[in-house]
Protein backbone atom coordinates (compact mmCIF):
# COMPACT_ATOMS: atom_id res chain seq x y z
CA UNK A 1 0.00 0.00 0.00
CA UNK A 2 2.69 2.62 0.91
CA UNK A 3 4.77 2.06 -2.32
CA UNK A 4 2.01 2.72 -4.46
CA UNK A 5 1.16 5.53 -2.61
CA UNK A 6 3.99 7.49 -3.05
CA UNK A 7 3.95 6.42 -6.30
CA UNK A 8 0.76 8.04 -6.90
CA UNK A 9 1.62 11.22 -4.81
CA UNK A 10 5.02 12.06 -6.96
CA UNK A 11 3.10 11.37 -10.25
CA UNK A 12 0.00 13.30 -9.27
CA UNK A 13 2.36 15.91 -8.43
CA UNK A 14 4.16 16.10 -11.60
CA UNK A 15 1.65 15.96 -13.83
CA UNK A 16 0.00 18.83 -12.18
CA UNK A 17 -3.06 16.56 -10.97
CA UNK A 18 -3.94 18.62 -7.86
CA UNK A 19 -7.35 16.73 -7.44
CA UNK A 20 -5.77 13.35 -7.19
CA UNK A 21 -2.46 14.62 -5.59
CA UNK A 22 -5.63 16.40 -2.67
CA UNK A 23 -7.55 13.03 -2.45
CA UNK A 24 -4.52 11.10 -1.62
CA UNK A 25 -5.23 12.88 1.94
CA UNK A 26 -7.26 12.66 4.31
CA UNK A 27 -10.15 15.44 4.98
CA UNK A 28 -7.98 17.30 7.25
CA UNK A 29 -4.59 15.88 6.04
CA UNK A 30 -1.53 18.39 6.74
CA UNK A 31 1.34 18.90 4.48
CA UNK A 32 4.39 20.19 5.61
CA UNK A 33 6.90 21.72 3.27
CA UNK A 34 10.10 22.83 4.10
CA UNK A 35 10.03 25.69 1.63
CA UNK A 36 6.65 27.20 1.82
CA UNK A 37 5.39 26.01 5.13
CA UNK A 38 2.20 23.82 6.30
CA UNK A 39 -1.27 22.98 4.07
CA UNK A 40 -4.56 21.57 6.08
CA UNK A 41 -7.07 20.15 4.19
CA UNK A 42 -7.19 19.11 0.94
CA UNK A 43 -8.54 22.34 -0.96
CA UNK A 44 -5.20 24.23 0.96
CA UNK A 45 -2.99 21.07 -0.31
CA UNK A 46 -4.46 21.89 -3.60
CA UNK A 47 -3.87 25.59 -3.00
CA UNK A 48 -0.25 24.90 -2.24
CA UNK A 49 0.23 22.68 -5.67
CA UNK A 50 -0.89 25.51 -7.88
CA UNK A 51 -0.41 28.90 -6.18
CA UNK A 52 3.19 27.65 -4.58
CA UNK A 53 4.80 25.03 -6.86
CA UNK A 54 3.56 25.52 -9.91
CA UNK A 55 3.73 29.28 -10.03
CA UNK A 56 7.61 28.98 -9.38
CA UNK A 57 8.72 26.14 -10.55
CA UNK A 58 8.26 23.25 -14.37
CA UNK A 59 9.59 19.98 -14.84
CA UNK A 60 9.38 18.82 -11.97
CA UNK A 61 10.65 14.79 -11.02
CA UNK A 62 10.19 13.49 -7.94
CA UNK A 63 10.74 9.35 -7.05
CA UNK A 64 10.68 7.78 -3.62
CA UNK A 65 12.50 4.35 -2.87
CA UNK A 66 13.48 2.52 -0.13
CA UNK A 67 10.28 2.61 1.61
CA UNK A 68 10.02 1.50 4.96
CA UNK A 69 6.42 1.23 6.79
CA UNK A 70 5.14 0.19 10.18
CA UNK A 71 1.79 0.63 12.32
CA UNK A 72 0.54 3.73 9.63
CA UNK A 73 4.26 5.79 9.91
CA UNK A 74 6.13 5.37 6.39
CA UNK A 75 9.17 6.50 5.49
CA UNK A 76 10.53 6.74 2.09
CA UNK A 77 14.12 8.37 0.43
CA UNK A 78 13.31 10.56 -2.53
CA UNK A 79 15.22 12.07 -5.50
CA UNK A 80 13.60 15.81 -6.66
CA UNK A 81 14.66 17.99 -9.15
CA UNK A 82 12.68 20.78 -10.87
CA UNK A 83 13.04 24.03 -13.14
CA UNK A 84 12.98 27.39 -11.71
CA UNK A 85 10.82 30.04 -13.24
CA UNK A 86 11.21 32.56 -10.33
CA UNK A 87 12.79 35.94 -12.48
CA UNK A 88 15.51 36.22 -10.43
CA UNK A 89 16.51 32.48 -10.84
CA UNK A 90 14.64 31.43 -14.07
CA UNK A 91 15.71 28.34 -15.54
CA UNK A 92 18.24 26.92 -12.80
CA UNK A 93 17.82 23.39 -12.56
CA UNK A 94 17.76 22.12 -9.00
CA UNK A 95 18.23 18.27 -7.73
CA UNK A 96 17.69 17.11 -4.34
CA UNK A 97 17.45 13.80 -2.34
CA UNK A 98 15.53 14.04 1.20
CA UNK A 99 13.67 11.91 3.05
CA UNK A 100 9.52 11.77 3.31
CA UNK A 101 7.61 11.09 6.69
CA UNK A 102 4.01 9.70 6.12
CA UNK A 103 1.20 9.41 8.30
CA UNK A 104 -1.77 7.27 7.44
CA UNK A 105 -5.30 6.48 8.76
CA UNK A 106 -7.36 4.21 6.89
CA UNK A 107 -5.12 4.49 3.78
CA UNK A 108 -5.54 8.12 3.77
CA UNK A 109 -2.14 10.36 4.57
CA UNK A 110 -3.13 12.40 7.12
CA UNK A 111 0.82 13.78 7.86
CA UNK A 112 3.30 14.50 5.21
CA UNK A 113 6.87 16.25 6.18
CA UNK A 114 10.13 16.05 4.85
CA UNK A 115 14.02 16.42 5.31
CA UNK A 116 16.32 17.91 3.16
CA UNK A 117 18.73 20.55 3.10
CA UNK A 118 17.45 23.41 1.66
CA UNK A 119 20.72 25.44 1.01
CA UNK A 120 21.82 22.77 -1.41
CA UNK A 121 18.91 24.34 -3.47
CA UNK A 122 19.96 27.46 -2.70
CA UNK A 123 23.27 26.92 -3.94
CA UNK A 124 21.83 25.77 -6.89
CA UNK A 125 19.92 28.20 -7.75
CA UNK A 126 22.39 31.28 -6.78
CA UNK A 127 20.97 32.57 -4.10
CA UNK A 128 23.21 35.14 -2.39
CA UNK A 129 25.05 34.43 0.63
CA UNK A 130 23.04 37.28 2.84
CA UNK A 131 19.46 36.02 1.93
CA UNK A 132 20.45 32.24 2.63
CA UNK A 133 22.03 33.17 6.57
CA UNK A 134 18.16 35.01 7.09
CA UNK A 135 16.75 31.93 5.56
CA UNK A 136 18.33 29.33 7.46
CA UNK A 137 18.14 31.67 11.11
CA UNK A 138 13.91 31.17 9.94
CA UNK A 139 14.19 28.24 9.42
CA UNK A 140 16.16 27.46 13.17
CA UNK A 141 13.81 29.53 14.59
CA UNK A 142 10.73 27.38 13.46
CA UNK A 143 12.64 24.00 14.39
CA UNK A 144 13.16 25.20 18.11
CA UNK A 145 9.44 26.54 18.05
CA UNK A 146 8.00 22.70 16.70
CA UNK A 147 10.57 20.99 19.04
CA UNK A 148 10.00 21.80 23.14
CA UNK A 149 12.94 19.08 23.65
CA UNK A 150 15.61 21.16 20.96
CA UNK A 151 14.37 24.82 22.25
CA UNK A 152 15.43 23.48 25.88
CA UNK A 153 18.69 22.33 24.37
CA UNK A 154 19.33 25.51 22.81
CA UNK A 155 18.38 27.66 25.98
CA UNK A 156 20.33 25.56 28.45
CA UNK A 157 24.39 26.35 29.16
Amino acid sequence: MFDKTTKKLTHYLCQKDENNFANLFANDGVYHDYIYGTFIGKHNIKIMMNNFFYRDAKNFYWEMYDHVYNDNIGYAKYRFSFVSIIPDYYGKKVVLSGISFFRFEYDKIIEYSESVNGGIAMVQLGVKPEKMEKVFLKWFKQTLDKDDKLNHLNNST
